[in-house]
């Protein structure tokens, strides 16, 4: 009789699936140093423990070693914190202080590739960048578990590293477990990333700005592709990597349109952010990361995505062209599914405190407000959906509501009532006060006029979207009076060859109209470079 497999797996059955035909791939075997102290944050010690342990199971290239804090190798390579992940620490100074929990774990088994493979990624005009540095540069970026836009930075820290190695030394911190590190460089807002004991950005960048910022040049030089690189031609260019733009990419390549789709940051979009979706259909809730996790994979089967590739001019002509920093690219038509961004209050204090205090994402940064007393500003589906999670997470919140009732759907309400979350009503947010770090708001009741001080540790704002429209407007597409692209029912610009779908066009800002778009988007796309209706127009 067979005997039944008994083995204990940290990793669940399908992610180890997927890692075992990833780790196919490694070329070189790479050496996992991990660092514990019995007694200093034991459950992450844990996490750390069975999550590299599982990892060496995987793959019998990759070699996990377990040390003690205090030990002489934990001197060796100045390792003081735990839980500490140390890869190939020989060849490279890439750290890990803090458990690769959540989001963390993709940029976590990147790294691993990069090493095994010993190439850092970095594009030709990057790395020519990093050649000119001359001084030893050490880079953290603060992370926490729910940020989808955390691992982006991350790597482009440890690619730096890794590129660099005798100058460049690379550390993800997770903030959350590193409270007096993330207290000492006010980080309330993530990813953040400081650079020799200096802080020198909030937020993911584009990987030639980063490897500016850390050499000391700026990045406008880098801002045109390079100009001897052959552009690459297809039929189909999509901007935008959230549900209309991805959605789009798999029905574009199904009709047989070779397509590329051009993000300027990670794939998700706003969704990516959102902590539960509970109104897309065959699902009764899920998280938004993991929901964008899985169209994303889908549309990698059909379309090539090239994230951190912001797309800076359109040129139409014959062709239509999209120029990012890295490349060039050609094609018969575009789709634009650029997508919105949040809203600022534009009240005085919102820039300064920005990332000390003031966040526009709940799922980025809610961890570090734990225990903190914060404000969510906003009424619609977005505030409550934050309030909501910052509650779950152990915040004190309350929401500031500028009239006397909810726009929001109605569960929404009736969640926040049943979590008996305070609300501010008739109030708007006339300043955001402090001195290093916010410490409070002034409100305005907007009937009597009168204005009130409270404290508070974090403001969240969730005030509606403004459409990402801008390169739109610089070639002539038609926008509406709030700045939306105005499209036709099959997703057409006034510009031909030209289309638009998702949340920067006019309509229903949900995901399933944004999928829907994005297929109609598509779909068109092909019918019209198989039968032109602007030459037919013209007979």
């Amino acid at each position: 009789m067979r005997k039944k497999n008994t083995q204990k797996w940290f990793i669940k059955k399908d992610t180890r699936a997927a890692l075992i035909e990833k780790f196919k791939e490694m070329k070189e075997r790479i050496i996992l140093e991990v660092f514990t102290k019995q007694g200093e944050n034991e459950p992450y010690n844990a996490l750390t423990v069975k999550f590299t342990t599982d990892l060496g199971k995987l793959s019998n290239k990759i070699d996990v070693k377990f040390n003690s804090i205090g030990d002489e190798k934990s001197k060796k390579y100045n390792v003081i914190r735990s839980p500490t992940i140390l890869i190939n620490p020989e060849e490279y100074s890439i750290r890990y202080t803090g458990a690769p929990a959540g989001e963390e774990g993709r940029s976590f088994i990147e790294a691993i590739m990069m090493v095994s493979h010993r190439k850092s990624g970095l594009s030709e005009s990057s790395k020519e960048i990093l050649s000119k540095l001359k001084e030893k540069k050490h880079i953290q970026v603060y992370v926490t578990p729910t940020c989808p836009y955390c691992p982006g930075q991350v790597i482009n820290a440890f690619r730096a590293a890794m590129e660099r190695p005798d100058l460049v030394s690379s550390e993800c911190v997770e903030a959350t477990e590193n409270i007096d590190l993330a207290k000492k460089y006010n980080v309330s807002s993530v990813p953040q990333t400081v650079i020799n004991e200096k802080i020198t950005s909030t937020g993911l960048e584009q990987e030639d700005k980063f490897i500016s910022e850390l050499v000391d040049l700026k990045p406008e030089k880098e801002m045109a592709a390079p100009v001897d690189k052959k552009a690459m031609e297809v039929d189909l260019i999509i901007v935008g990597a959230g549900p209309a733009g991805l959605t789009a990419g798999i029905y574009a390549k199904r009709s047989g349109l070779s397509t590329i789709i051009l993000e300027k940051g990670v794939i998700g979009g706003q969704v990516a952010v959102t902590p539960i979706v509970e109104n897309y259909p065959g699902f009764q809730n899920i998280a938004g990361v993991k929901l964008m996790d899985m169209i994303g994979a889908h549309a990698r089967n059909y379309v090539e995505i090239h994230e951190g590739e912001e797309v800076k001019e359109i040129k139409i002509g014959k062709n239509i062209e999209a120029i990012t920093p890295k490349n060039n690219y050609i094609g018969k038509a575009l789709i634009l599914a650029t997508g919105a961004t949040y809203k600022k209050l534009n009240a005085p204090g919102e820039v300064r405190f920005f990332g000390r205090g003031v966040s526009y994402c709940a799922t980025c940064d809610g961890y570090l407000f734990k225990n903190k007393n914060v404000l969510v500003v906003g009424g619609g589906n977005t505030a409550l959906t934050d309030a909501l999670y910052l509650k779950s997470v152990g915040t004190n919140v309350k929401i500031v509501h500028r009239r006397g009732e909810f726009r929001a759907q109605k569960y929404l309400q009736e969640s926040v009532k049943r979590e008996n979350i305070p609300i501010i009503w008739n109030s708007v947010v006339e300043e955001i006060v402090g001195e290093d770090k916010m410490t409070g708001v002034k409100l305005k009741d907007v009937k009597d006029g009168t204005i009130k001080e409270i404290k508070a540790d974090g403001l969240f704002v969730a005030i509606g979207e403004t459409p990402n429209s801008q390169i739109a407007s610089e070639v002539g597409i038609k926008l509406s009076d709030f700045g939306f692209i105005e499209a036709d029912e099959g997703r057409r610009t006034n510009i031909p060859r030209i289309y638009a779908a998702g949340d920067v066009t006019e309509g229903v800002r949900q995901i399933v109209t944004a999928v829907s778009e994005g297929a109609t988007a598509a779909l068109s796309t092909f019918e019209d470079i198989s039968s032109p209706y602007w030459l037919r127009k013209n007979r």
